[in-house]
């Protein structure tokens, strides 16, 4: 049977539009499909839009999330209903609207259950997939399946867990995962890497150190591997632990992703977050004393939030001195509690899901308007970002802090050029 696996391209410029990175779920799918027989092809828009007039395909299964939908529904509807499958964040959260465009939804986790939908022993429209008990048995993902991989994937993106126990207000993590962790061995997460090679490779778990004795174990396997560069998602509290911070660095940790989320002590306690301000202080301090970038990201437009946490949020970033900068207005996705609240409270303004993306405000806050919280964001960007900050690191050769600053500049440029108008604000 040929299977089309395809990801719609993203909405518009955002912090991920210069660096595309296919999602992990369809090549894992499409892995196993191969694994059985199939004939396999997964199109990721951002590499390769391919002409769907000419596509050639027994079955087709798109993958969407919430700012995607939309063009995963365009794509849908230019098939046979019967020959479209859909799953992906946003259809397990949504799944009687993604119904309306295909002959099944798959929610949640897939790998157990995709080669009965494909080869029809299961014809339920809605299927509810099963948490992978044993993340050891997934195939590695063959990333050669993505067309145009060779030439437009600079980064591996790896998933060593699933799952998270925190549950933040504004996350649907664990809608889809569970908030219970599931691992993957060392021996196997490092099998992988020895069968890729010395790549750059992004660990994409949510929090990569949440088991410490089995992320120590592969951080040795990795250091005497020699792979160096990596990329990972981690959480304040690994800066209570000097020996796996230190073991980190050994093994060649180049960026943590740390999702800091305010400045603001009561907006930590209302989105969930078991951190405090000064606990994020000494995490930013203690990674940056070991020679690890940080990656700072924010979420600004909780209930106590103002203009003026907008600006204490670029003068923290820019005083602890934070390597790039990712502030995302809050976005209330389906099944989150922050969109049962602002829903119950008849607060967003717009179901426009290409909107869904972290950049565009889509709800009424609080203590300021919709179009001031959006404003106040993309100036406190462009003063992190700013050409001027951009000289000074040239002129004192930071060169790779040019590199990053003049990269965040062209995308925040690109997105003023696309909503200078912010026309999705008028009515609110």
């Amino acid at each position: 049977m040929k299977i089309v696996f395809i990801e719609p391209r993203s909405s518009g410029a955002n912090v991920y539009s210069k660096i595309p990175m296919p999602l992990l779920g369809p090549v894992y799918l499409g892995t196993i499909l191969r694994d059985r027989g199939h004939e396999v092809v997964i199109h990721h828009e951002d590499f390769h839009a391919p002409d769907y007039s000419r596509l050639d395909a027994d079955l087709v299964c798109i993958s969407i999330l919430t700012a995607t939908a939309p063009r995963g529904y365009e794509i849908a509807d230019s098939f046979p209903r019967e020959k479209v499958i859909i799953g992906g964040v946003h259809a397990s959260l949504m799944p009687e609207e993604a119904l309306l465009h295909a002959r099944q939804v798959v929610v949640g986790e897939a790998e157990e259950v995709i080669a009965d939908i494909v080869e029809g022993k299961n014809r339920e429209p809605i299927v509810r997939g099963r948490p992978v008990e044993n993340l050891d048995a997934l195939p590695f993902p063959d990333f050669t399946l993505v067309n145009g991989f060779r030439s437009r994937i600079p980064i591996v993106p790896v998933s060593t867990s699933r799952g998270c126990p925190f549950d933040c207000s504004f996350c649907s993590v664990t809608k889809i995962f569970g908030r219970r962790y599931r691992f993957r061995s060392a021996g196997n997460v490092m099998a992988e890497l020895t069968a890729r090679g010395k790549q750059k490779y992004f660990f994409c778990d949510d929090n990569f150190t949440a088991n410490p004795a089995r992320t120590r174990t592969l951080l040795t396997m990795i250091e005497e591997a020699g792979i160096r560069g990596w990329i990972c998602q981690i959480r304040c509290e690994v800066a209570r632990d000097k020996e796996l911070l230190d073991a980190m660095a050994r093994a060649g940790c180049r960026i943590v992703c740390i999702g800091f989320e305010s400045v603001n002590q009561k907006t930590l306690s209302s989105y969930g977050k078991r951190q405090s301000v000064s606990q994020i202080v000494h995490a930013i301090r203690s990674i940056h004393r070991k020679g690890i970038l940080i990656h700072g990201m924010f979420v600004l437009g909780g209930e106590d939030d103002n203009a003026k946490t907008v600006w204490d949020t670029v003068r923290f970033a820019l005083r602890e001195k934070l390597d790039t900068l990712q502030i995302s207005i809050l976005t209330p996705f389906p099944g989150t509690r922050v969109y049962e609240l602002l829903e119950a409270q008849k607060r967003i303004f717009t179901k426009d899901w290409t909107l869904y993306d972290g950049h565009h405000i889509v709800f009424t806050p609080k203590l300021l308007s919709a179009k001031e919280l959006q404003v106040a964001v993309l100036k406190a960007y462009m003063r992190y970002y700013s050409l001027t900050r951009t000289f000074f690191s040239l002129l004192r050769c930071r060169f790779r802090d040019v590199f990053f600053r003049f990269m965040g500049f062209m995308i925040l440029r690109k997105w003023r050029a696309h909503n200078r108008r912010m026309s999705w604000i008028a009515d609110a």
